[in-house]
């Protein structure tokens, strides 16, 4: 459940493995556990259950540690510090009905979440390589560090029935989600969401009586010369250009057409001015859906420019990477920056095969229907679907680490403007 809001399938991949193998060694793990006190004296039966509880605490942990990337860390210590106050009430209910278990019970579950925030806030300064905020994580982290022995110092003295401790007790609570709540505040300060549209207008403005446009002008007289030139014409939006292509869906009896066309879909809605990679993504989308149409002709004229529409492809491979590295260099999350680094190596790699195989099957024009021919167009085909959905990953990740970027001091920077705003109508 944690996995399926995540958009990296990687992530939610091995979550799902490691959840499952959680579940696979549980069984195995009690089985364990009864054999070793049927025989305690069995050097073969402690040594397997020592065996499986390790793999099974290596398996939890990597569980946690893939939930926390999962998981927003603005939102997770948000809920941890909510549920920190509940368990405080029911301390407080427990002091009041003299429940020393329950009391017991409840702030271990408070040390158990300061002890939760304290590893995502601390996974979160040491992830990135912004100085300020790593340095206000620190502070808030060595801070909610230093509360919890006291906390439960006082905790189980006053599970032991001394009154003296309950102020005590509160005092060094309340430290505690003092703190996580400084832990909060960082994060907050550092994922500011966007800022929310500007509300409607109300309804009475929009029914107030708007006054009629006012009249043209009478048109001057044919013999009067023009007093001023006329209007210069706006400039002409580049942004479209050579999209046409994409102007219908495509038959699924056309699956490079269909991969160019998915990812087009993809970045259509940004614009391409001061952003090389989108101009860069929009380029091969329309090279693609060119090299569609030139591995469909049964044309021999075609195979020089089948040959050339590849190298170009490729050639804008290399320049999607070369962008998304050179971007790399700039974001301060490395867990960005590693995903980001890692979805576009792969691009000229997957853009050096397809200009291999568009060779081999430019060879094969004029002579369709050959098993030879079909293998070739296959195996572009799928070349040509891993290219387009690499390059359309690493679009998604490079719009995620624009987000992160160095702020110290001037770097690459690209800009994400969408074509259709929200407010336009």
């Amino acid at each position: 459940m944690v996995a399926a809001g995540d958009h990296s399938k990687r992530l939610a991949d091995q979550l799902a493995h490691y959840a499952h193998q959680v579940e696979k060694l549980s069984p195995q793990l009690i089985a364990a556990g009864k054999i070793r006190l049927l025989y305690p004296d069995s050097k073969v039966s402690e040594e397997h259950f020592n065996n499986l509880k390790s793999q099974y605490a290596d398996a939890v942990l990597r569980v946690r540690d893939l939930c926390d990337q999962a998981v927003d860390p603005l939102d997770f210590v948000r809920t941890a510090g909510e549920l920190m106050q509940k368990h405080t009430y029911l301390c407080e209910d427990a002091i009041r009905n003299g429940d020393s278990q329950k009391m017991v019970d409840n702030t271990s579950a408070i040390a158990r979440l300061a002890n939760r925030v304290l590893l995502v806030g601390g996974a979160e300064r040491d992830n990135t390589e912004d100085a300020e905020f790593a340095r206000a994580l620190d502070a808030a982290h060595r801070r909610l560090q230093a509360a919890i022995p006291p906390a439960v110092h006082r905790a189980k003295a006053v599970a032991l029935g001394d009154r003296a401790a309950h102020p005590h007790w509160r005092a060094a609570n309340k430290e505690i989600i003092s703190a996580a709540s400084e832990v909060e505040g960082a994060l907050g300060r550092h994922y500011a969401p966007a800022p929310p549209p500007p509300p409607l207008l109300p309804a009475a403005l929009q029914r107030l009586h708007v006054a009629p446009p006012r009249p043209p002008p009478p048109p001057a007289p044919a013999s009067a010369p023009s007093a001023a030139a006329p209007p210069r014409p706006p400039p002409p939006d580049t942004d479209d250009e050579g999209e046409d292509i994409f102007s219908s869906q495509p038959h699924p009896s056309q699956p490079i057409l269909v991969a160019a066309h998915n990812l087009h879909k993809a970045v259509r809605e940004w614009s391409s001015k001061d952003n090389e990679i989108i101009a860069a993504a929009k380029r091969m989308a329309i090279l693609m859906a060119r090299l569609s149409e030139l591995v469909r002709s049964d044309s021999r004229g075609s195979k020089r420019e089948l040959i050339a529409t590849a190298k170009a492809i490729a050639e804008a491979s290399e320049e999607v990477t070369r962008l998304a590295k050179k971007l790399a260099l700039e974001c301060t999350d490395k867990r960005i920056r590693t995903n980001l680094l890692q979805v576009c190596e792969r691009i000229p790699t997957i853009g050096t095969q397809l200009k291999i195989l568009s060779t081999v099957k430019a060879t094969m024009l004029g002579a369709q229907g050959s098993e030879e021919d079909q293998e070739a167009t296959e195996m572009l085909v799928g070349n040509a679907q891993n290219l387009m959905q690499s390059v359309k990953e690493t679009v998604k990740a490079a719009e995620g680490a624009s987000i992160k970027i160095r702020t110290e001091r001037g770097g690459y920077r690209l800009r994400w403007v969408r074509r259709s705003p929200w407010y336009q109508v």
